[in-house]
């Protein structure tokens, strides 16, 4: 159990690895099977085995890699689809609660609306750059602020229990602290470090086919190897990007709470 254990951490840091180092790290791999496998096809060359017989092997071991690729970037993209529509319901979320905040009475609107500010601008942050320290931070910032809403909630309500306005409030804050857990969630989990690193390692076997091939066969072109590794790596950093969107090229607008911040009045 510990030696699963730390084999899991291991494969959780290489994945959480930057791009400018899994990338090379990912495209070395591969094209360095591809090198391997055709220096073996040509010591093999002239034995038992067929060119056929290899190439159907190279055919499956591509296809499986098409297959894996097209599942992880499926779902890479509902992930960060989800994201990204969890960033829209939650400034509609703060958008509302804080339109409810101008029906209160004078003496608590001021305060609840100064929160929100503050709130929304660590919501617009929440996760960016990548940083764990930054990110444990921003969530503790968040409780912080959603608890201060709430004592401002419950002395408005204890104020006037029967109050529509009140009531709207505090069920427009309540779905606000809702979707700030389903934010957290879709933040914390991402396609398992696991199926990456099968997907690297099934690219390494079909490329070391593909190069085997090109050995027994005698048509070996390094160019076209390399090109072909270089592709499938980029396409596997693709799926990382969309899969851990705060570090890479790709990120989730935020530009929906930035507009709800500016509309919370001052």
């Amino acid at each position: 159990m510990l030696a699963l254990q730390g084999v899991r951490e291991m494969l959780d840091r290489l994945y959480q690895s930057d791009l400018l180092v899994l990338y090379p790290l990912t495209f070395v791999l591969i094209a360095g099977a591809a090198e391997v496998g055709a220096w073996i096809g040509q010591r093999s060359r002239g034995g038992a085995t067929s060119g056929s017989d290899i190439g159907t092997l190279t055919s499956a071991a591509l296809g499986l890699v098409a297959l894996l690729l097209a599942f992880s970037f499926s779902l890479s993209l509902s992930r960060y689809d989800a994201r990204r529509s969890q960033v829209l319901e939650e400034a509609n979320a703060i958008g509302s609660t804080a339109n409810f905040a101008l029906m209160l009475p004078e003496p608590a609107r001021e305060p609840i609306l100064g929160l929100l500010r503050d709130y929304t601008a660590v919501r617009i942050g929440l996760g960016i750059p990548f940083d764990p320290a930054k990110f444990q931070r921003d969530v503790a910032r968040s409780l912080e602020l959603q608890t201060r809403l709430w004592q401002q909630a419950v002395a408005v309500t204890a104020q006037a229990p029967q109050s529509l306005a009140v009531y709207r409030f505090v069920g427009s804050l309540n779905e606000m602290n809702n979707i700030h857990e389903r934010r957290l969630t879709s933040l914390r989990y991402h396609v398992p470090s696991a199926v990456m690193c099968m997907l690297i390692g099934v690219s390494m076997v079909a490329m070391g086919f593909t190069g085997y091939n090109a050995g027994v066969t005698a048509s070996r072109r390094r160019t076209a190897m390399l090109i072909m590794s270089l592709t499938v790596a980029g396409v596997i950093m693709l799926v990382v990007d969309l899969d851990q969107p705060a570090r890479g090229l790709i990120q989730v607008p935020v530009d929906p709470l930035v507009e709800a911040a500016q509309g919370i009045p001052p």
